[in-house]
């Protein structure tokens, strides 16, 4: 009974300074959730309200992203013309010129056989242009008319060969 009376009392006493403190936690932890609700219903409107403005963000981002890709790939068509334009010997001119991602058609006029072969051996010499095919040669009193195809190769290609 001694010892109930005694060590009954501390623990007694422990128990409810436990208890207290866990109730007055429990003020200060509703504080805390309260607040965070607060905070996030907060953020979820500033959030619902920039819907829009990120939605247009990532357009553009997109669009620049399109773009780059355009410009990337504007150099092949200028730089086959410029390639073209050295193929091409005196006496000769294009009637039609047509430029894909990966191939070249043309339609040239010559003005002599000579012109027709310097074309065909600049063709073959390049490096730029291969699988050369010619098509559809016609002989007129104007001189030769024919049709060139090619693959470009990119330079990426151009280093594995």
């Amino acid at each position: 009974m001694n010892w109930i009376t005694s060590y009954g009392r501390y623990i007694m006493i422990t128990t409810e300074l436990i208890v207290l403190i866990a109730f007055a936690s429990r003020f200060g932890l509703d504080r805390k959730l309260t607040d965070l609700k607060e905070n996030i219903t907060e953020k979820q409107e500033i959030l619902e309200v920039n819907t829009d403005l990120e939605k247009e963000i990532r357009e553009a981002q997109e669009k620049i992203n399109t773009i780059k890709q355009l410009i990337a790939q504007q150099s092949v068509p200028v730089d086959t013309l410029l390639l073209l334009q050295m193929l091409l010997p005196t006496g000769s001119y294009f009637e039609s010129v047509t430029i894909d991602t990966d191939k070249v058609t043309a339609d040239i006029t010559t003005n002599s056989s000579e012109s027709f072969s310097k074309l065909l051996s600049n063709f073959s010499v390049t490096k730029k242009l291969n699988g050369v095919e010619i098509g559809k040669v016609v002989t007129k009193p104007i001189g030769i008319q024919f049709t060139v195809s090619a693959k470009i190769l990119q330079s990426s290609e151009k280093q594995k060969k």
